[in-house]
């Protein structure tokens, strides 16, 4: 329940382009690296990680598997 009242809140937030936790502007996140051509994954000075997708030209909040692949992709020497 807690979740469906959140959720608004965190979908207006990224909208604008702000971290949900602590309001940072994620144009000035620091850029950890390119997913695909069209992936870029950020993370906010709390820590916060997000994916910044060119063709919606919006955020979204990092899973898992898109940190891991970013950690494998690093791992192997790989940039886009």
């Amino acid at each position: 329940m807690f979740k469906k009242i959140i959720r608004p809140f965190q979908n207006v937030l990224l909208e604008r382009k702000l971290c949900v936790g602590c309001t940072y502007p994620l144009t000035k996140a620091k850029k950890l690296g390119n997913l695909s051509e069209n992936r870029i994954m950020v993370e906010c000075k709390c820590k916060r990680r997000y994916v910044y997708e060119k063709e919606l030209a919006g955020f979204k909040r990092a899973t898992f598997a898109e940190e891991q692949q970013l950690a494998s992709d690093i791992a192997k020497g790989r940039t886009w």
